[in-house]
């Protein structure tokens, strides 16, 4: 029971509930939030963090509350004005007026009830009940007397309005417990003035729904005077009853709510006997409830709300009664016990008054709304007026006695029934109304959400931690599975002391060390987001695995190493450059010199290319680099080396030249291995990589090191040259007492020579070997051999600018910039290094060394002063200088011949563009030109110039075939495919017939396939031959198939036959009739409009001349007479209707090669004729005419 009312008091109130919740989280951040975290994030790790989010979080939530607390107290204010500022525009004066002073009181009640005791709790949170009933029904009697708290008594009275003849309109009564609106009894039963009273009805119902939209009232009460009751006809009674029916389906109506209904009988002092018969309450027992509350309605209809009336009227019958013989007892006075005997029989007497009021009120019915009627009850507000017997009351009408006789009342003025009605009964069932249907929607809605959102922020939350512990925990045992795996593979490899070199199973076992889940050598992945919602063992795993791993590098791989080494050192004694190197690494990873990881990784590079090749191992290669990086970027373990050995190799390599060391030594050393290199694809161009390739194989940005360049010598190598000293110094380590050179003048002057000697060399063949290493690259087409010669003629010709920038990184005497050494300047003259400003700040070995420098070419024969440092360099590329030299601003060699390729790229793209065989047949000059231009240059211009000439050569002729191919398949071959194609009589089977307008279009003199041959084709066909032959024209062989030249000859004998010079299809014949069968009596040849007609009586054998095509596209024999069954002619029609009958009959050959039998058999009789064509190529026996067709492609 304690702890019910505890959680009533917390959930009751919104503010204990924020502040329940900010608690709840502020508990959850300070014991859960440290298991938010990430493998390398862990916001809520410190105490301070989680301080300062439950500071952020208690400050949001007091905000929060602050913000609902004035927010609430605004919205109370906004009330109470907008109800004094929001008059009604009525019409009614007298309705605006009613309204006005309904505004002005709850604006006088709500200014007072703030200055109260409880103004603190809002307005909105107290229940509200609404009083109605008929005027003078004791409604505001009955709230002044019930013994509720009020606040405002003190400053406004318990009579808040008295009004004339009662409430005029309505009184606000606040109570500790609720807010109790007392309605004018007008509104009730709207007799004075309807339309006014029910306006004042209605408006009072705006006002309540307007600032109570989900809850305007918790519950209405319905005060009915008994005495009313009592005293007036069935009627009046009815009325009372409809009216305040109607006013509680209004209620329902303009609130949009069912609420619990109270019917209050008041004024029950008036039943004669009550006075005598509670005379003897006290206090408490007034207060107690008279009355009977009624089960709670469903509202489902299965049974009238009063049904239950009448049993438990019965019930409070039967409790009077049984308190009515003490009552008797204790009394004195005989009259008041006749009274009090009498009081149950008066209770009894009000049954069926009181039923029918009830069921006037609440009975159901289809058309209205059921009421929550919750109970019935019996009140007393003050003790006046007159009792009422009901018994006497019925007898004196009987028999004619009047009322004087019934008694008087006692005026005593205590309430009766009241109190506890109110606080145990009524405010306790505030939560039955329900809410307004559209708010309450909205309402349910928002729970529902809520609750879905908690529900789901609930489940994730749950359901992410048990993931992440899930992931966690299978985490561990991936963790656990990869140590036990590297445990049996590590087995077989002894730590202490190394006997081999395999390092493929150290590679397996260190894998399972590198790949077990967060070890950082894997880099910083970031976790699977499922490992991070608050149980996150990355760290711990991969410190622990971090730990085992670099432990493993060191016991396993790095002895290794070594081993290898003193192996590569004990079988390279006799080759002091690899043995140097090889020393020189073995020292580094022993830790007994300075460390250089790049070399270290270059080493083993090499080293594990060659021991482990091939690309079934190159798996196996990117483990190791990936293992000795880890090795060499973490600090390693010392481990000792072989002394004798290491003093051995020491000893042979200090029988290397000086020189050759030193010249390594700045080679190698971080200002010249810093330089950038110098590269082809950064001097040739933009398109370089388009028009040259290294024959090497090499990639064109495979560079010569800036070491050797100008910049590399002049602002590099010297200034190196003079630290030598220094550099001999560096290098004394790998060497160890060995390694202190002798450093007097004399042999630093030797040093200095011999080192730029090797410089020398190596500077020269660097370039000779770039020269002899470009080529243009292979032309693969003509429109690549156009590209190509284009790019390398151009404005920005590779060609050029490659030789001008080796010319210019060749000119090392040539004065640019300054010698820039130790911050001094040098800066004397073309022929030599002269002076270094502020020459003091150098060593003494440095002066010597300079000078050196400045005399190591020696003095020249004749006397004159020494070359200067470089000048060996430009003499051995004095041609290139040359060649791109510009006497006096005119053009180079190397100019003039870029302008002879130009035309080279001229006369290959007039070929690409035109696409005619004769470019191809006529060009060449330019080529031949250009190749005995460059023959005379030397270098690698004659070779480039080779490549260029022999690859264009032979791709003209696929250059001329593409053309021409291209030429024929967009202008000739779809109208071709289209005319010709199954169609007659070229496909002798057709139905269709080749247009005669297609045919001359096609074959005609200068038509389509004429015009074509004439342009692309025929320089490059013998046309003297039968068949015709391909011919090659300055060595260029078209390469065309000899089936598609069969076609052009079939076309040209088409031409021939059809055409006879002209423009139009023209053929001239002649058709001399020879015999008919002795069955037909005449024959009639006709062709188009021209008739052959021959009679067997009168024959005649005269030739008759005749040209196609004529006029009409007819062709027919008719013989005579018709035969009744079988065909008497044969007949064709279309442009070639002649050639369809000549098929249809038999053609013989003569004596005469123009001369032709043709005979006509129909139905078994014969006509022969002679024809005889104009020219000796005959058309009508044509092979061409069959066998031509379209050649798809050349």
């Amino acid at each position: 029971m304690f702890l019910r009312r505890i959680l009533r008091l917390i959930f009751k109130s919104i503010y204990s509930i924020l502040l329940m919740v900010v608690i709840a989280l502020s508990l959850c951040v300070w014991y859960l939030a440290p298991f938010i975290a990430t493998e390398t994030w862990a916001p809520f790790d410190s105490i301070m963090s989680r301080a300062i989010f439950i500071g952020g979080l208690w400050f949001f939530f007091l905000g929060l509350m602050l913000f609902i607390f004035l927010r609430r107290r605004r919205r109370d204010k906004a009330m109470t004005e907008e109800i004094a500022e929001q008059i009604d525009d009525s019409e009614d004066d007298v309705t605006s007026v009613e309204l006005g002073e309904l505004r002005d009181k709850l604006k006088t009640a709500m200014a007072e009830l703030r200055k109260s005791k409880n103004g603190r709790k809002h307005l909105n949170e107290l229940p509200w009940y609404v009083m109605i009933g008929p005027p003078g029904a004791g409604k505001t009697t009955a709230i002044v007397n019930s013994g509720l708290q009020f606040p405002l008594a003190e400053s406004m009275g318990k009579g808040a309005i008295g009004g004339v003849g009662g409430t005029r309109n309505c009184d606000w009564w606040f109570t500790n417990e609720a807010v109790l609106i007392d309605t004018a009894g007008r509104y009730t039963t709207q007799e004075s003035d309807a339309e006014t009273d029910n306006a004042g009805w209605l408006g009072f119902l705006g006002l309540l729904k307007k600032y109570r939209k989900r809850q305007p009232i918790n519950g209405a009460m319905i005060a009915i005077s008994l005495s009313d009751l009592l005293m007036q006809d069935e009627i009046t009674q009815a009325s009372h009853a409809v009216a305040v029916r109607r006013r509680l389906n209004e209620l329902r109506e303009k609130l949009g709510v069912r609420f619990p209904v109270y019917v209050l009988f008041t004024k029950a002092d008036l039943i004669a006997g009550f006075s005598e018969f509670y005379d003897n309450l006290g206090k408490e027992d007034r207060e107690q409830v008279w009355g009977f509350t009624l089960p709670l309605d469903n509202n489902k209809g299965e049974t009238s709300p009063v049904a239950a009336f009448d049993s438990e009227f019965a019930l409070l019958l039967g409790q009077l009664n049984a308190q009515s013989l003490e009552r008797m007892q204790t009394e004195i006075d005989p009259q008041r016990r006749s009274l009090i005997a009498g009081f149950p029989s008066q209770v009894a007497a009000m049954r069926s008054v009181a039923r029918n009021f009830l069921q006037e009120v609440f009975q159901d019915n289809r058309y209205e709304k059921r009421h929550m009627l919750r109970g019935i009850y019996f009140t007393s507000g003050t003790q006046e007026g007159t009792p009422i017997d009901r018994l006497m009351l019925g007898m004196a009408r009987t028999f004619g006695i009047g009322r004087q006789a019934i008694g008087t009342g006692q005026g005593q003025g205590r309430s009766y029934f009241l109190t506890r009605l109110f606080e145990a009964v009524m405010f306790p069932e505030a939560g039955l109304v329900s809410a307004d249907d559209k708010v309450e929607r909205r309402y349910r809605w928002t729970k529902r959400a809520a609750i879905a959102a908690t529900v789901v922020i609930a489940l994730v939350t749950g359901a992410l931690f048990t993931r992440s512990y899930l992931g966690n925990e299978e985490l561990i045992e991936q963790a656990s599975t990869y140590v036990d795996s590297y445990q049996q593979l590590s087995a077989p490899l002894p730590a202490s002391p190394i006997g081999d070199t395999d390092l493929p199973p150290v590679v397996d076992a260190l894998n399972v060390l590198r790949d077990m889940p967060t070890n950082p050598a894997l880099g910083d992945p970031r976790p699977e987001r499922r490992l991070t919602y608050g149980l996150y063992q990355g760290e711990v795993i991969g410190t622990q695995a971090a730990q085992t791993y670099r432990a493993a590098l060191n016991q396993r791989l790095l002895p290794r190493l070594l081993l290898r080494l003193e192996e590569q050192i004990t079988g390279n004694v006799n080759n002091p450059d690899l043995l140097y190197e090889a020393l020189k690494i073995y020292l580094m990873l022993g830790l007994e010199g300075p460390m250089n990881t790049e070399l270290i990784r270059e080493w083993m590079d090499i080293d594990w290319s060659i021991t482990y090749a091939g690309p079934n191992r190159a798996a196996l290669r990117d483990d190791l680099a990936f293992h000795l990086d880890a090795l060499l970027s973490q600090p390693m373990e010392k481990i000792a080396l072989n002394g004798p050995l290491v003093e051995q190799v020491q000893g042979v390599l200090s029988e290397m030249p000086l020189a050759q060391r030193v010249y390594n030594g700045i080679i190698n050393s971080a200002s010249a291995t810093s330089l950038p290199k110098w590269r082809i694809t950064d001097v040739g161009g933009p398109a370089v990589k388009r028009v040259l390739v290294r024959s090497s194989g090499k990639a064109l940005n495979d560079g010569i090191e800036g070491i050797f360049t100008y910049a590399g010598f002049n602002d590099v190598f010297l200034g190196e040259a003079l630290g030598v000293a220094k550099r001999i110094q560096s290098e004394s380590w790998v060497l160890g007492p060995r390694g202190i050179a002798e450093q007097s003048d004399a042999a630093l002057t030797a040093l200095s020579r011999d080192v730029l000697d090797l410089y020398y060399n190596d500077y020269i063949a660097r370039y000779d070997a770039l020269l002899g290493d470009i080529d243009v690259t292979p032309l693969e087409s003509l429109s690549h051999a156009v590209e190509v010669t284009n790019v390398l003629s151009g404005p920005t010709s590779p060609i050029v600018n490659i030789l001008t920038e080796i010319s210019r990184e060749t000119r090392l005497t040539e004065e640019r910039n300054a010698l820039g050494l130790d911050s001094n300047e040098l800066n004397e003259g073309l022929g030599q290094i002269a002076r270094i400003e502020a020459q003091s700040s150098l060593s003494i070995q440095g002066e010597i060394l300079l000078q050196a420098l400045q005399n190591s070419a020696g003095a020249q024969a004749d006397g004159s002063p020494p070359k200067a440092p470089g000048a060996y360099v430009e003499e051995r590329f004095s041609w290139l200088h040359e060649l791109v030299a510009r006497p006096e601003g005119q053009d180079s060699q190397l100019d003039l011949l870029i302008l002879t390729l130009q035309e080279v790229y001229q006369e290959l793209n007039k070929m690409s563009f035109s696409g005619v065989a004769a470019t191809a047949a006529e060009g060449g000059t330019a080529t031949q030109r250009f190749q005995q231009m460059a023959s005379r240059i030397p270098g690698p211009l004659e070779r480039w110039a080779s490549q260029i000439t022999s690859s264009s050569t032979g791709i003209t002729a696929d250059g001329t075939r593409s053309s021409i191919n291209a030429q024929w398949q967009s202008t000739v071959l779809p109208f071709c495919t289209q005319a010709l194609e199954n169609r007659y009589p070229f496909n002798r089977r057709a139905r269709a017939d080749v247009a005669m307008a297609d045919f001359q279009k096609l074959f005609a003199p200068g038509g389509m396939i004429d015009s074509f041959f004439g342009t692309n084709l025929a320089k490059f066909v013998d046309t003297g031959t039968r068949p015709w032959l391909w011919k090659k024209v300055n060595d260029v062989d078209l390469g065309i198939s000899p089936a598609v030249l069969l076609q052009m000859q079939y076309a040209a004998e088409i031409r021939d036959a059809f055409f006879g010079g002209g423009t139009t299809p023209s053929v001239a014949f002649q058709i001399t009739p020879e015999a008919l069968d002795p069955k037909a009596a005449s024959v009639q040849l006709t062709i188009g409009s021209q008739n052959v007609l021959f009679e067997t009586q009168r024959p005649n054998n005269t030739p008759v001349a005749i040209t196609w095509p004529g006029e009409v596209g007819l062709a027919g024999v008719v013989f005579q007479p018709n035969l009744s069954n079988g065909e008497s002619q044969l007949a064709k029609d279309g442009p070639w209707a002649w050639f369809r009958l000549l098929d249809a009959a038999e053609i013989r050959r003569t004596n005469v090669s123009d001369r032709k039998r043709v005979i006509f058999n129909v139905s078994g009789r014969i006509a022969i004729f002679q024809l005889q064509s104009g020219s000796v190529v005959n058309p009508f026996a044509l092979p061409a005419l069959s066998k031509f067709n379209c050649p798809k492609t050349f």
